[in-house]
């Protein structure tokens, strides 16, 4: 593609810092490419060799690449043509991954490069061989609370690290990847803004099924929402996780997981409040009330420092009868730092006797 090889001069995020006003139209066998698909071993702007397809959805699609430059395998998503004849969406787009390439969280999938190249409009993240959260809950129907505890808990600790950049806007079993050995990776943070970067682009590419996890307020407007519709969406998921479906009318939690704790009917009316204020206010505190209704349905707490939980995605406890393959706890040991204070006090016990 002879347009592709020639990038315009960037800014620090990669991309133009002062993309045109005017209204760029792809050629045709670039916007040929966007919409029907990369083929492997067709080779984007001059660098990324494609593997295969790894997806499609609303804004563009997603392959697995080969870095030329880098010697190594990277996701590349390309975004559909829409988004570039705007320079509002550009604008908008420079800004997202200016911030989301300052997240360092390991339980968010990391973006290494953005680029605007002639008419293409991508961006290059790190590339996670894993299954998505949805596919997952397909296959199992549903999962026991301890998965789901574990899960929401990394997701949280994830979305109290990024909250001071960028909201993520597109919280969904879709965007959480679910590695071989039980680890979960967040995808696509912040750039969900795109879908609603001018009015004629509102909802663009979101399903009726995505729209299901968004606030009320986002589907209003979803450039000027804060962490707080994070959360609502969070809520969703701890519904869906534990029910295998989504919420509907008045069905409450515990009509369909009766062993829980009625708390859990409080904590999911918290956190889908339709009044942003009447949420829970960050992921910190959605994850403390978390824990609570962890301790609460199963009487047992969860052991261990919060950072070492999340620095080594060490599992989380199960409840009994939980035996989904998330948490991952092969020796079913709670964490070192545990078992030395308990074999410390199990010593000192001996040698009073």
């Amino acid at each position: 593609m002879s347009d592709q090889s020639k990038p315009e001069t960037t800014g620090s995020s990669g991309l133009p810092s002062h993309p045109s006003h005017a209204t760029t139209h792809p050629d045709k066998e670039t916007l040929k490419k966007l919409t029907a698909g990369f083929k492997p071993g067709d080779v984007i702007v001059n660098r990324y060799e494609v593997q295969k397809m790894l997806g499609r959805g609303g804004m563009g699609m997603v392959y697995l690449v080969w870095d030329r430059e880098m010697q190594q395998p990277m996701a590349l998503k390309t975004l559909l043509p829409q988004y570039l004849s705007s320079s509002h969406a550009v604008k908008r787009f420079v800004r997202e991954v200016s911030a989301v390439r300052q997240l360092d969280h390991p339980c968010i999938v990391r973006i290494f490069d953005a680029q605007q190249v002639g008419s293409m409009l991508y961006y290059t993240m790190e590339y996670v061989d894993g299954t998505s959260l949805y596919k997952w809950m397909k296959k199992k129907g549903k999962l026991g609370l301890g998965s789901v505890v574990r899960i929401l808990s990394l997701l949280c600790h994830a979305l109290e690290h990024a909250h001071q950049y960028a909201v993520h806007r597109d919280l969904s079993p879709d965007n959480v990847m679910v590695l071989a050995n039980g680890n979960i990776k967040l995808l696509d943070f912040g750039l969900a803004k795109l879908t609603n970067v001018e009015s004629q682009f509102t909802m663009i590419g979101v399903s009726l099924g995505k729209q299901q996890y968004m606030a009320p307020e986002q589907r209003m407007s979803a450039a000027e929402v804060d962490k707080r519709a994070d959360i609502y969406s969070l809520g969703v998921m701890f519904y869906e996780l534990l029910t295998g479906q989504l919420p509907k009318g008045d069905i409450k939690i515990t009509d369909l997981v009766p062993e829980l704790s009625t708390e859990a009917n409080s904590f999911v009316a918290k956190a889908m409040a339709k009044d942003p204020t009447a949420r829970y206010q960050d992921a910190r505190e959605f994850r403390q009330a978390l824990a609570q209704l962890y301790k609460s349905s199963t009487g047992v707490a969860i052991p261990g420092s919060e950072e070492e939980l999340v620095q080594q995605q060490t599992p989380l406890p199960v409840s009994g009868g939980d035996a989904t393959p998330i948490p991952v706890e092969p020796t079913h040991q709670p964490p070192d730092s545990l078992v030395s204070k308990i074999l410390n006090f199990i010593t000192s016990l001996l040698k009073r006797k």
